[in-house]
């Protein structure tokens, strides 16, 4: 290892961000904002199912 990669402790090297790393990152990233929507859409449909038809005969 060099010098000019360690930092100030001298135990860490910095990373060098690549295409190709970016695009797995964002790739990565993408998966899971669609699983966060996916879970946050089954828990609304739950909800739903749940309530049902009594959702109507709520008091107002």
């Amino acid at each position: 290892m060099s010098d000019e990669n360690k930092t100030e402790n001298g135990n860490q090297e910095e990373v060098v961000w690549t295409e190709e790393l970016l695009r797995e990152r964002r790739k990565r990233a993408t998966i899971m904002a669609i699983a966060l929507l996916a879970f946050i859409a089954l828990f609304f449909w739950v909800t739903l199912v749940k309530l049902g038809a009594n959702i109507a005969n709520r008091p107002l």
